[in-house]
């Protein structure tokens, strides 16, 4: 606005032009100081919103401490660890897994011709043990050496398997009241805690159970 317009007029309103001029000038002080103080209130309300959420999260987890000692002490109750081979070492391990299979299939009638351990597999900071093994068996003695295998202690896992006749020509016929024999190739997997007596001698570590065979690969003895 220009000196010679304010000029022109009146002293009434001269004096609302400086009322309202003194106005817009006290409005622009309030809101340079209010702005910074409106926004920075809002950011510490935001702030304590989310501390005061997450401590609610934290003072409901930590409610479930008792519950989760329990579990622990439930599992260390159960003896996790028998479900693992007794030796750590792959060597020694090997051959105690070669012995159980062999102790199954053979009180079970089967008549092993080969059986060999190729070397562990690291799986999840435990040791699978893997053992081979070739036989001959008869079908319901098979079910049953398979079921003793699935169904002890440590646990077993039948990863693969193949059946071959041993008289695949047509028109074979067994003796009567004889039951003719398969040729059956089996991997059979363990698990073991690698260095078990290091471990023991300091913090426990947690010890999950292996994952058991499905239930479809699981036999139950003929009757």
């Amino acid at each position: 606005m220009t000196p010679a317009l304010v000029a022109r007029l009146t002293p009434a309103r001269s004096r609302a032009l400086a009322l309202a001029l003194a106005v817009a000038a006290a409005a622009l002080v309030l809101a340079a100081v209010l702005v910074p103080v409106l926004l920075l209130h809002r950011h510490y309300d935001e702030a304590i919103a989310t501390h005061t959420d997450r401590l609610e999260r934290y003072r409901r987890v930590a409610a479930q401490a008792p519950e989760f000692r329990r579990g622990l002490d439930l599992m260390k109750d159960k003896d996790a660890r028998r479900y693992y081979l007794r030796n750590s070492a792959p060597n020694l391990a090997g051959a105690e897994l070669q012995e159980i299979v062999k102790s199954a299939i053979e009180s079970n009638g089967g008549r092993i011709t080969t059986s060999q351990s190729p070397g562990p597999r690291e799986d999840g900071g435990f040791r699978q043990i893997v053992t081979n093994v070739q036989f001959f068996v008869t079908v319901p003695n098979l079910q049953r050496a398979l079921h003793a295998l699935e169904t002890r202690e440590p646990v077993l896992v039948v990863e693969t398997i193949t059946i071959r006749p041993t008289n695949a020509f047509r028109g074979f016929k067994p003796a009567a009241g004889q039951e003719p024999e398969v040729n059956v190739q089996l991997d059979i997997a363990a698990w073991a805690i690698p260095d078990a007596g290091r471990a023991a001698a300091g913090a426990a570590p947690a010890t999950p159970v292996p994952p058991a065979a499905p239930a479809a690969a699981r036999t139950g003895p003929s009757t």
